[in-house]
C-alpha cells in the first residue's frame, strides 16, 4: 500500500523515490517539504555547484564586500533528515518515461517522482570576448573570484543596472573602489521597482559618487594588457581594470530538451506548478513559467525572486504529492536590497497600467530617497503592489495589506497533455 496516494494521481510510498534537481533555494525548500509532509521514500538533490544549498543572495551583497564568509551563507539541512544531497553532479538528459535522468558521471538515475528546480545559468552578451579581469556573478564561485580580483583594481565597470549590478557597484564603493555603471534605461532598476522610485534611486547612487552611464549599450568589449576597453554606443570609451558583466541569464533547461516539455522560456507548467507534458514531474524557482493567479494575467510567466523560490518549492512539493487533486499556486512576489543606505522593499505586481501613487515621508528633504518614500501601486482602486525605501513600517503595513487579499478567480490557460508513449522516441544517450 502507498504511503501517499491521490486517486489519479501519482503514488509515493517508502520504496519510491524522488530526485530533485538543483540544490538552491527552490530544491532545498522542496527537499524539505517532502520531507515535513510525510515522504518516506528515498530523496536524492542534485546540484551543478560542488557546495551544499546556500543563500545564493549573499554573492552580491555579503560575500562581496567582506562582511560574510561563505560559511555564515549555508542553508539549515535541519529539516531536510535522510536527503542524498548529490553536489557537484549535473544531470545531461532525461528520459520521461522510463524515468530515468543521465548524469555527467555516466550513470543513470531513475525517479518516480521529479522537482526541477535547475535555476538559471548567467550568460555573457552575444559577441563579447571573454579574458581576465572579466566576470559575472552568479554563484559562489563567481563572488570568490570577484572578491578576489576586487583586492588589485581600482577602477570597475558594471554592465547591467538591475538588480545584481546596483548590488555590486554599491559594494565597489563601498570598497573605496572607482565604478562606473553602463545601463541601458535611463533609470536603474526598470524592472525590479518601476519607474518613480528607479529614478529616485539613480539620483541617490549617482550622489554616492556611483559614475552612471544611462541609456547607454556596450558596442563593443576589448581586453586590453592593463584592463578592458568598452566601447558605448554614445561614442564614448570607458576603460576599467575590471568588467562584471550583470545583464543576462538563462533557464537551465538543457537537459529537458529532449522531452515533450516546453522549454522555451523556463519550464512551462499549470496553474499548480506541474510541468505540462510530463507525468510526476513539477518545477520552481526561476525555471518555472506557469499563470499565477495574483498576477491577474492568463500568460505563464517567471519569477526569480529568493523568496518566491523557496515558496515555490514548498508548493511544488505539496503539489507532487497531491497528485491530480492539488489546487492552484497562489504567491506574492517580494523581495528587499540594501543599497548605500538605502533600505529598499519591493511586494506585489508592479504594472505599467497601475495607478502609481507616492508618497514622500518627509517631503522637505532633497533626499528623498533617503528620507522615505513609499509608491502605491492600485489597480481597479485595489492595491497591487508597493515600493518603499528606507520606510520599513510602511511597507509592513501595505505587505500585509496585499497578504490579505483574497485572490483573484483562477486564470484559464490551455496547458498540453503529456504526450502518449507511442509519440515518445526514447533518447538515445539513456540506456
Amino acid at each position: 500500500m502507498s504511503f501517499l496516494r491521490s486517486v489519479g494521481g501519482p503514488a509515493f510510498g517508502p520504496r519510491d523515490r524522488i530526485v530533485v534537481v538543483g540544490t538552491g533555494a527552490a530544491g532545498w525548500s522542496a527537499a524539505g517539504e517532502l520531507r515535513r509532509l510525510g515522504f518516506a521514500g528515498e530523496l536524492v538533490a542534485i546540484g551543478a555547484e560542488p557546495t551544499r544549498p546556500y543563500d545564493r543572495t549573499a554573492c552580491s551583497k555579503g560575500l562581496l564586500n567582506g562582511h560574510q564568509k561563505p560559511k555564515d551563507t549555508v542553508l539549515d539541512l535541519r529539516g531536510h533528515p535522510q536527503v542524498s544531497w548529490r553536489t557537484g553532479t549535473r544531470v545531461l538528459d532525461t528520459d520521461p518515461y522510463g524515468r530515468r535522468l543521465l548524469l555527467d558521471t555516466g550513470e543513470t538515475l531513475a525517479y518516480d517522482g521529479l522537482v526541477v528546480a535547475s535555476g538559471t545559468r548567467a550568460t555573457l552578451p552575444r559577441g563579447w570576448p571573454t579574458g581576465p579581469g572579466l566576470h559575472m556573478l552568479h554563484d559562489l564561485a563567481d563572488a570568490r573570484s570577484l572578491r578576489s580580483a576586487l583586492s588589485g583594481a581600482g577602477r570597475v565597470a558594471i554592465v547591467g543596472g538591475g538588480l545584481t549590478g546596483c548590488e555590486v557597484a554599491c559594494a565597489v564603493t563601498g570598497m573605496a573602489r572607482s565604478a562606473v555603471l553602463v545601463n541601458s534605461q535611463r533609470f536603474l532598476m526598470p524592472r525590479s521597482v518601476g519607474e518613480p522610485i528607479g529614478a529616485l534611486i539613480t539620483a541617490a547612487h549617482l550622489a554616492s559618487g556611483i559614475d552612471l552611464r544611462l541609456g547607454r549599450k556596450v558596442a563593443d568589449a576589448e581586453p586590453r594588457r592593463t584592463g578592458w576597453r568598452l566601447l558605448l554606443d554614445s561614442g564614448e570609451t570607458v576603460s576599467a581594470d575590471l568588467v562584471v558583466v550583470t545583464a543576462g541569464e538563462k533557464p537551465d533547461v538543457d537537459w529537458l530538451a529532449n522531452t515533450p516539455a516546453d522549454t522555451s522560456d523556463g519550464v512551462l507548467c499549470d496553474a499548480s506548478l506541474r510541468v505540462a507534458g510530463l507525468d510526476g514531474v513539477v518545477a520552481a524557482g526561476s525555471v518555472a513559467r506557469w499563470p499565477d493567479r495574483r498576477h491577474g494575467t492568463d500568460a505563464p510567466r517567471r519569477v526569480g525572486q529568493w523568496i518566491m523560490a523557496v515558496e515555490q518549492g514548498r508548493a511544488a512539493a505539496r503539489t507532487l504529492l497531491a497528485g491530480d487533486y492539488a489546487p492552484p499556486v497562489s504567491l506574492l512576489p517580494r523581495f528587499w536590497s540594501d543599497q548605500n543606505g538605502l533600505r529598499i522593499e519591493v511586494c506585489g505586481r508592479l504594472s505599467d497600467q497601475a495607478d502609481v501613487h507616492v508618497t514622500e515621508l518627509r517631503p522637505r528633504r532633497r533626499d528623498t530617497a533617503r528620507a522615505g518614500v513609499v509608491a502605491d501601486y492600485v489597480e481597479d482602486g485595489r492595491l497591487a503592489g508597493v515600493v518603499a525605501v528606507n520606510a520599513p513600517r510602511a511597507f509592513t503595513v501595505a505587505c500585509r495589506t496585499l497578504l490579505n487579499e483574497p485572490v483573484p478567480a483562477p486564470v484559464r490557460v490551455t496547458i498540453p497533455e503529456p504526450a502518449r508513449f507511442e509519440e515518445y522516441q526514447p533518447l538515445r544517450l539513456v540506456r
